[in-house]
C-alpha cells in the first residue's frame, strides 16, 4: 500500500546522464584581444565599457559570501547578465544561456540578478540632472552652439521615447501593454545631453501603448521643470511632445492648412538637431532589448 502511494508521487527511476557541456565563455577573451566586434556582438559593450563596468561592481557586498561554495568570478557574472540583457527572444532562453556558459539555469538566474543588485547601487552616481553652471551643462552648451547657432545653445537636453519588448503578455492588465507595433511593451522616456549622451532623467513602467506626452509626465524633469531647467535652458522633443516655454518641438501642420516659410525653416534646422539627439539615443536603447 505505502509502495503504491510513493510510486504515484515520486519518480522512480536512474535518472538520465546529464548532458555534455561546452562553454564558450572563454572565447571572450580572445574576442576581446582580436575581435572586439564578436565581443560587442555577444555582449552588447565594447571589451573597455566590460572592463569599467567590471570596476565598478567589483567590489559590491553582494558577490561575497560565507558559503563553502564559491561563486562564479564577477567577471564571468557580468558576462552572462549582459548576454541576457542584450538579447532578445527564444535565443536567450535560460537553457541557452546555461549551455553557452557552462553553468545550470540555478545559477544563471542568480548571477542575473547578482548584477542587477550591483548596477543599481550605481544609479545615482550615473544619472543625475546637471546644474546650468556645471561643467557638462557648459560643454553641452558648447556643443550645441558649434553644431547649429548661438541661439540655440541653451536647448541642452532632448526628449525621446521608446519601448522595451516584454518576453510575454502580462497577466494582468496585459491588453493595455500592446503597442502599435503589435508587440507586448513598456515604455520608456530618456532626457539625453548630446555632447556624452549621458542619460539625465528618465521615466520606465507605463504600458507600451501610452502616448509619448503621456508617459513623459512621469518624468522629474516635466514635474520639476523650472526647478531644474533655469536660465532659460530648454528641451528639444519631436512632434509628439506638448510645446512649452520649456520644451521645444517642431511645427505641427495645421489641419486643411500649410506650414509658413519661416516654420519649415525652423523645422529644417530643427531636424538636423533631432540628427544629433535622437538617433545615437535610439541606437543605444537598442542593445538591450529585453525584459
Amino acid at each position: 500500500m505505502i509502495y503504491t502511494v510513493v510510486a504515484k508521487a515520486r519518480v522512480l527511476h536512474q535518472p538520465d546522464e546529464p548532458p555534455p557541456r561546452a562553454p564558450q565563455l572563454h572565447l571572450l577573451v580572445h574576442f576581446e584581444e582580436h575581435r572586439p566586434h564578436l565581443f560587442r556582438q555577444k555582449l552588447r559593450v565594447n571589451p573597455e565599457i566590460f572592463d569599467d563596468i567590471l570596476d565598478l561592481i567589483s567590489n559590491h557586498p553582494i558577490f561575497h559570501n560565507q558559503s563553502h561554495n564559491p561563486q562564479l568570478p564577477v567577471a564571468m557574472q557580468l558576462a552572462i547578465f549582459l548576454n541576457r540583457a542584450g538579447h532578445y527572444g527564444n535565443a536567450i532562453s535560460l537553457e541557452d544561456v546555461a549551455q553557452w556558459a557552462g553553468i545550470s539555469v540555478g545559477s544563471v538566474v542568480n548571477c542575473t540578478n547578482r548584477v542587477m543588485v550591483a548596477v543599481l547601487a550605481q544609479h545615482d552616481h550615473f544619472v543625475s540632472f546637471p546644474t546650468p553652471d556645471s561643467q557638462d551643462a557648459e560643454h553641452a552648451r558648447c556643443f550645441v552652439e558649434s553644431l547649429t547657432c548661438p541661439e540655440w545653445r541653451k536647448g541642452i537636453f532632448a526628449v525621446d521615447g521608446s519601448t522595451f519588448d516584454l518576453s510575454a503578455k502580462p497577466g494582468f492588465h496585459g491588453e493595455v501593454f500592446f503597442d502599435r507595433r503589435s508587440k507586448y511593451s513598456v515604455s520608456c522616456q530618456a532626457v539625453i545631453m548630446p555632447h556624452n549622451l549621458l542619460i539625465v532623467d528618465y521615466s520606465l513602467g507605463h504600458p507600451g501603448s501610452v502616448h509619448d506626452a503621456w508617459a513623459f509626465r512621469s518624468t522629474r524633469v516635466y514635474q520639476e521643470h523650472a526647478t531644474l531647467l533655469q536660465d532659460g535652458h530648454w528641451i528639444w522633443a519631436d512632434s509628439a511632445y506638448p510645446l512649452e516655454p520649456w520644451c521645444i518641438p517642431p511645427f505641427k501642420k495645421p489641419r486643411n492648412g500649410r506650414l509658413t516659410k519661416d516654420q519649415k525653416t525652423f523645422n529644417y534646422h530643427l531636424s538636423k538637431v533631432s540628427t544629433i539627439f535622437f538617433f545615437p539615443y535610439i541606437t543605444i536603447l537598442s542593445d538591450f532589448l529585453f525584459i
